[in-house]
């Protein structure tokens, strides 16, 4: 791509505020956005450095051995571990929250308000069979829709840290999935579809999904290495979201302190918004 990029200039229906604009640039082409509208995913190889994720892979296997075992904890033992409230737990994934250009993306497809959220998942090396089954994020809509249902965008950026090969087990998509509203799998369901999509990473390749796109992961085999991947994920403001009692507790998060001297936009990205 030759730095192809969109402008969109929004208009923010806000009476109190004077009706302000706001631009967004995305370093995107046309025809990509339709296919992300379309299909319900984007490929960005290469949006962070390979530095970058040795970091930030780092950061996940030092939290992943502190929680191992804690209350709470989302781990299964030789299996794979699930890690929330990343953002709170160590300043370095706060480099994610301008992350370019999957916030413009972002921004341009939602709407340019929206705020940041980042989990991790990490599969343990030389264990055969750990795939994560069919599965949407976002599994609230009914049938029939009523009149003035809401529906649920969200967008969920998949950051890989480590390289994702036949051994650790290919990401496998269904495309369109995010607008088949009427599509129901079994729970626990791995099995094939003929219009699928499998997928493979190198460090710091992404995919950018729907939050309601149908996916799952294939089976890892015993020469599997670590499979650890960030979800970053980008939610309109005006959209609340409360983990509850998943995960493992923070007793002092780093969000809190940093909001107290950010900016007004990193602000909005933390979860602040206002009417």
């Amino acid at each position: 791509m030759d730095n192809a990029t969109v402008r969109t200039e929004f208009v923010m229906n806000d009476q109190a505020a004077g009706y302000p604009t706001r631009s967004v640039i995305a370093e995107v082409e046309e025809a990509e956005l339709d296919h992300m509208a379309q299909n319900g995913y984007l490929v960005r190889r290469g949006l962070i450095s390979p530095d970058l994720a040795a970091g930030l892979r780092g950061c996940v296997r030092g939290l992943a051995a502190a929680e191992e075992g804690k209350p709470g904890a989302e781990w299964v033992d030789q299996d794979s571990i699930y890690l929330r409230r990343l953002l709170d737990k160590n300043a370095q994934f706060h480099q994610l929250l301008r992350l370019e250009p999957a916030l413009s993306i972002a921004r341009t497809l939602l709407g340019p308000q929206v705020w940041i959220d980042l989990e991790a998942r990490m599969h343990y090396p030389g264990t055969a069979g750990i795939a994560v089954p069919w599965h949407n994020h976002l599994p609230v809509i009914p049938d029939p829709l009523p009149v003035f249902f809401c529906y649920p965008h969200q967008l969920h950026c998949l950051i890989y840290l480590d390289r994702v090969s036949t051994a650790e087990g290919a990401l496998v998509l269904l495309p369109g999935s995010h607008l088949r509203a009427g599509l129901r799998i079994p729970l626990g369901d791995r099995s094939d579809h003929s219009d699928q999509v499998e997928l493979f990473f190198e460090p710091g390749d992404a995919v950018i999904i729907h939050g309601n796109l149908w996916h799952r992961t294939a089976p890892s085999t015993a020469e599997a290495n670590h499979r650890t991947l960030l979800l970053l994920g980008y939610v309109p403001s005006w959209i609340r979201s409360e983990i509850g009692e998943h995960g493992v507790p923070v007793s002092d998060p780093l969000t809190s302190a940093l909001a107290r001297t950010a900016d007004a936009e990193l602000k909005e990205l933390l979860g602040e918004f206002h009417w």
